[in-house]
């Protein structure tokens, strides 16, 4: 039951380094666009009330840069059943620089600082991935109790086990977010074609679809094109893909989950989020944050 997933992860442009968690608006709008376009309000800094356990799955997190060292309270390597993670692969610490509120020299790059990451490896150095690690790893994060899952990642086929402990994962209450894929506009991938999760497509600056989203099932859409992101060297980059869309979604959603439960979340997201254009693309529109009503 071998089965390989793929990840595009297209290199841009690499900026500078240090550190602060103040977000203004005027600074995310000239800085970070992504953030801006999220969170379309006047605030002081992000974040929630109580902390939020977020597992991020993919190809582990480099807990050495200053930016996430304090962020991370639990590992799980689902390749070699161990708690030490091998990020060879910047992926994973990419992904987590956007979740957690980060920054470099005063330059915004993640949404939220009250965010417990659990950071669960299931990809290797090159970025692929057995879907059984996949399973091995929901499972970990089910007996770990978090709040919300976030798969950056998909695969291309439908497996019975796998959606059987996707729905087990809902069961307990977690809330599941995966990427639309990178796919040409083929097709969705799994997990995120799952009605149980959270499918997330990105958008460009301008709120044009990333031309190389997964079409089909998707719930919302999130900034995905030319974000920057934090290397493994702590260093800034800007990527491209339904990947890093998906990480701004579940840092909206782990605003909210502090203070709302997951139907509320639910009906939140469909409230606010800003409609562009057909469902098969960019779902009930760009997800955003306006706030606790």
């Amino acid at each position: 039951m071998k089965k390989r997933l793929f990840l595009s992860l297209l290199l841009l442009v690499m900026v500078g380094g240090c550190d602060s968690t103040d977000i203004k608006e005027n600074v995310a709008c000239e800085k970070n666009w992504a953030i801006c376009t999220i969170i379309p309000i006047e605030v002081e800094q992000i974040s929630s009330v109580k902390p939020v356990k977020v597992a991020i799955l993919d190809s582990g997190i480099n807990q050495d840069i200053r930016q996430l060292s304090s962020r991370v309270v639990k590992s799980f390597n689902a390749i070699d059943n161990s708690s030490e993670v091998n990020p060879l692969n910047n992926h994973g610490t990419m992904i987590a620089s956007i979740i957690a509120s980060t920054s470099s020299e005063k330059f915004p790059i993640g949404i939220n600082n009250q965010v417990e990451l659990y950071d669960v490896q299931v990809l290797d150095k090159t970025g692929l991935g057995d879907i059984e690690h996949t399973i091995s790893g929901i499972k970990w994060a089910i007996e770990n109790k978090v709040d919300i899952i976030n798969m950056s990642y998909g695969f291309s086929k439908d497996d019975p086990q796998f959606h059987e402990v996707i729905q087990r994962a809902q069961e307990e209450g977690i809330i599941l977010v995966a990427a639309s894929g990178n796919t040409i506009g083929i097709s969705t991938d799994y997990p995120a074609k799952y009605k149980e999760v959270l499918s997330i497509s990105a958008i460009d600056k301008q709120k044009n679809i990333f031309i190389y989203a997964g079409k089909g099932k998707v719930d919302y859409v999130a900034p995905g094109v030319d974000v920057p992101v934090l290397n493994e060297s702590g260093k800034i980059e800007k990527k491209t893909g339904t990947s890093f869309a998906t990480a701004y979604a579940t840092g909206i959603i782990s605003l909210l989950k502090t203070s709302l439960n997951n139907e509320e979340i639910t009906e939140y997201l469909n409230s606010h989020a800003l409609e562009l254009g057909s469902p098969s693309i960019y779902g009930k529109g760009l997800i955003q944050y306006k706030g606790e009503e």
